[in-house]
């Protein structure tokens, strides 16, 4: 998911009180008291926020955290998972388990939570442990956090190239980034099952994500049921507005005369696909792709150690005033020329990375028998609701009858914060209607 501006997050003290809580700052492990994330949110900000609307957290999640049955026990996991380069890499992701406050060991579900697109290393799930005075970082932590402390064990994986792992990431490679899903999963499941764990696992697994995370859910999803010799079975799964169709609505996207919000994702892409794919092909080089002097000035800003806004600056949008680009003004014309024709094979490495798609069969369907929710909103300014559409329709003709599409419809109004997006707006809204659709399945 996209970071549109710097630091403008005013949430006052909000769930700073957090992090009183906890072990001390740079710690691996941490104990929370759910009721604490409530604490100040509840204060009005001086300005309405450009990115996370906290208000929308407390009418989406706050009544979770009002009557607390759990603490939680929120740790670093450090796994082995295979990168798009082939080799294994030692990888990070955030585990965090209910504690009943009764005592006791409950018998709780995993929930897989995948985030949405984020470049910065420092804001990954798992470094909010040594970021502890900063949650409003962490928005879908906070998220992560509500859903457990009603009784659920849930993981976020940091990605390659973010958390400690140093690197590209595989930005919507869906086959890779689904393995490393799996794998965060399996060491997730030894933890609970030690002598140790606060809770122990009932066997049910849900998955959730919302925009790239919609995305990695709906190719995890697939990948665990189209191989079930991972060894787990799917209870449901709620990808939420993910660019399911790169090869189509989202091409458009890129390809589009119009200006854009969030135009980093286009390099990103290039540098990710570069990375997964450069091996074999140069479509996707800076030296394709990128005119000068962005070729060489926009790469390097993809290490981990840059925030989006000033990826996005760097391609020369501005903030303050507020003045927006077209994205593909940084795109050579024979990357465009490619982009533009349906027999390109540029465009077939964006088609077998279509979630909806067969992996290696681009031009055959999977048919997913898992209970799935797709939820969009369809005024999505960023990632469009037509992929969602796309995919639906896609499952529809080969046969699925388990897959639905919801529109999200909560009113936004962001006349009044020119880089205020629908897509940020809706995500609260949207992260509880898919939590609340996958709890009916919670036994």
């Amino acid at each position: 998911m996209v970071r549109l501006l710097k630091s403008v997050r005013t949430l006052c003290a909000a769930i700073m009180a957090v992090s009183v809580l906890m072990a001390g700052c740079g710690s691996k492990s941490a104990d929370v008291n759910p009721s604490a994330l409530l604490v100040s949110i509840e204060q009005k900000t001086e300005t309405a926020l450009a990115e996370w609307d906290w208000s929308s957290f407390i009418s989406s999640f706050g009544t979770l955290l009002t009557n607390v049955r759990y603490t939680l026990d929120m740790q670093k996991v450090t796994y082995l998972s295979t990168g798009a380069d082939g080799i294994v890499h030692s990888m990070t992701g955030l585990l965090i388990l209910p504690r009943a406050i009764a005592g006791g060991r409950p018998s709780v579900p995993i929930l897989m939570y995948q985030h949405g697109t984020e470049v910065y290393r420092p804001f990954s799930p798992s470094q909010y442990l040594t970021h502890q005075d900063r949650p409003r970082d962490y928005p879908e932590v906070m998220v992560a956090a509500a859903i457990a402390s009603t009784g659920y064990a849930v993981a976020l994986v940091d990605y390659e190239g973010m958390g400690d792992s140093i690197g590209p990431q595989p930005h919507v490679v869906g086959a890779t980034l689904a393995l490393q899903v799996i794998d965060l999963l399996k060491a997730s499941r030894d933890i609970i099952a030690g002598i140790d764990s606060p809770c122990s696992w009932n066997s049910q697994l849900f998955l959730m994500g919302y925009s790239e995370g919609g995305y990695v859910t709906m190719a995890t999803t697939r990948e665990l049921q189209l191989n079930p010799g991972h060894g787990f079975i799917v209870t449901a799964s709620a990808p939420l507005s993910g660019p399911h169709d790169l090869s189509g609505v989202q091409r458009g996207v890129i390809l589009s005369d119009s200006t854009f919000k969030a135009p980093y994702f286009v390099p990103m892409i290039l540098t990710s696909y570069n990375y997964a794919y450069g091996g074999g092909t140069n479509l996707f080089s800076p030296a394709f792709a990128l005119v000068a002097p962005y070729s060489t000035t926009l790469p390097p800003l993809f290490d981990g150690n840059a925030q989006s806004v000033t990826i996005s600056e760097a391609m020369e949008m501005t903030f303050s005033p507020v003045s927006l680009i077209v994205p593909k003004s940084v795109l050579t014309q024979q990357f465009i020329d490619q982009l533009t024709l349906d027999a390109s094979p540029l465009v077939a490495f964006l088609r077998q990375n279509d979630s909806y798609r067969l992996p290696g069969q681009p031009d055959s369907v999977w048919v997913p028998t898992v209970p799935i929710r797709m939820i969009h909103h369809r005024g999505d300014d960023l990632v469009p609701y037509g992929n969602s559409q796309v995919a639906l329709d896609a499952f529809k003709i080969a046969g699925s009858t388990s897959v639905e599409l919801v529109e999200e419809t909560v009113a936004i109004n962001i006349s009044s914060a020119p880089v205020r997006t629908v897509h940020f707006a809706a995500a609260f809204p949207e992260l509880s209607r898919g939590w609340q659709w996958l709890n009916g399945f919670k036994q």
